[in-house]
């Protein structure tokens, strides 16, 4: 019987599924429905306007002010260089349609220095208070501004300053043995400070400053940031505070090191005689301390002064005599020889002549000799008979020298033959044993008759001796 029932109730199930479609496909078409439909649509698009359309607050946030100066400001020089704020909170009121749309482009922010005096004290930014003034820039105009916050702020003011200053190297570094410290180069030898007049007079000095540990071999290269320090010799390290700027913020710096050489330093001694003792000659500096690359000093062995020291030129009155010359320093190397804190540029050679002295003795015509000489005809004759020479020596040597024991020699080599007179200068000698301990004090010259033989030995009566090399003989008789 059950089994009848639901097999009943089966055969039903689709007639009635396809009665709800019918009922729920008529009531879309029913006018009552669909006038309820609309009535609730309506109620939401009203509440929706009503909502867009309505006068509500708004705030707008972070508006900038921009500073302005009185004509009396400008005319003073004066700038803004900062405030307690930068920016304003703007709250509006309007259509929520139109006070939604507003940012900070829509309005202009202004505050005006205009203080009651110019005058500054010039040891600080001085302070004034300034009205910030809102008023509308955008094309929606439909709202007002119900309030700003802040209203008032305060102005930081000052003339403007600018200071160019040199730029220290504090670099502390130390080299390996055999090398040299070189002065640290800087990419950029000066900064210029610009700011508020104020600040910029507190700042002294700038510096860049570095500590490098371990001992140099080569060149370092460093990158240094610039530090400025006032008065007290503090830095300065609050620049941003201060509203103060630099047209170098670091600087890039080159230590240099370099090899360096000791070399002797060597003094050409003209006419020395051989007997001559070295404990009798000082040289100061022996040696000098050169710095420079590889290169440079492996070239040098020796620095050789270019000034000679001439014993011909001595003066033995005063027992001693010194003289300091100007040391040549190679190209592409560099002095560091120092004494103190002074580098040695001079080197003084003192000669110690006590126990020596000079005479003069007349050398007689014997020892007088023309040497290179004209040929044929001319012929060529000292007019003097006898040269006055000063010599010099151990006294107990001196003592003994004559004139017989000094020669001249006239050479005629840069002589041009033409008749006439001429004077010719002498070397003048003393030879053998005497002159490895004495030597010729000054320079000689001797005046030389240039003519034939005949008139030769007309003036130069009685007849030279003939020497060699073209002097003047007695021509043969006919």
């Amino acid at each position: 019987m059950n089994t009848r029932k639901n097999t009943e109730e089966q055969d039903r199930g689709p007639e009635r599924q396809q009665k709800r479609r019918f009922r729920l496909s008529g009531l879309i078409y029913h006018n009552s429905f669909v006038l309820a439909c609309s009535f609730i649509a309506a109620l939401v698009g009203w509440f929706i306007t009503a909502a867009g359309s309505s006068d509500l607050n708004r705030t707008v946030y972070d508006v900038p002010i921009e500073f302005t100066l009185s004509p009396e400001a400008q005319a003073d020089g004066l700038r803004v260089w900062g405030s307690s704020y930068q920016t304003v909170d703007i709250e509006v009121s309007g259509s929520n349609m139109i006070t939604s749309k507003l940012s900070a482009e829509d309005f202009e922010v202004t505050a005006a220095l205009n203080p009651t005096s110019t005058k500054l004290t010039g040891n600080t930014t001085q302070k004034a208070s300034a009205q910030v003034r809102v008023a509308k820039k955008s094309t929606y105009s439909d709202y007002e501004v119900v309030s700003m916050s802040p209203e008032e702020i305060t102005l930081e003011y000052d003339r403007y300053k600018e200071v160019a200053l040199n730029v220290e190297p504090q670099i502390s570094f130390t080299v390996g043995t055999g090398f040299y410290p070189g002065t640290p180069v800087l990419s950029e030898e000066k900064v210029t400070i610009s700011g508020p007049e104020s600040s910029v007079n507190k700042i002294s000095r700038a510096a860049v400053v570095y500590n490098i540990d371990s001992p140099l071999r080569e060149n370092e290269e460093l990158t240094c940031p610039v530090r400025l320090y006032d008065q007290d010799g503090l830095e300065v390290t609050d620049t941003a505070g201060m509203y103060l700027t630099m047209d170098v913020d670091t600087v890039q710096v080159t230590v240099p090191v370099y090899p360096k050489k000791t070399v002797p330093v060597v003094v050409t001694l003209a006419h020395r005689p051989a007997q001559f003792s070295d404990s009798r000659i000082t040289v100061e500096p022996e040696s000098i301390d050169l710095a420079g690359s590889a290169e440079a000093l492996g070239s040098v062995s020796e620095i050789r002064m270019d000034n000679v020291m001439d014993f011909a030129e001595l003066d033995l009155s005063h027992g001693t005599v010194t003289r300091s010359f100007e040391i040549p320093i190679p190209q592409n190397t560099r002095d560091i020889t120092n004494t103190g804190t002074n580098t040695i540029s001079q080197v003084t050679v003192t000669i110690n002549l006590n126990g020596y002295r000079q005479q003069t003795v007349t050398v007689p015509e014997d020892n007088i000799q023309v040497i290179n000489g004209p040929t044929g005809e001319l012929a060529a004759l000292p007019i003097a008979k006898t040269l006055d020479v000063a010599v010099a020596g151990p006294e107990a040597h001196v003592n003994k020298l004559t004139g017989d024991s000094v020669m001249v020699q006239v050479d005629m080599s840069n002589v041009t033959a033409s008749s006439g007179s001429v004077d010719v200068p002498v070397t003048v000698s003393i030879p053998g044993s005497a002159g490895e301990a004495c030597w010729v004090i000054g320079s000689y010259t001797m005046a030389v008759t240039i003519g034939s033989a005949q008139e030769a030995i007309a003036q130069n009566e009685p007849a030279p001796k003939n020497f060699s090399g073209g002097l003047a003989a007695t021509p043969p008789s006919d």
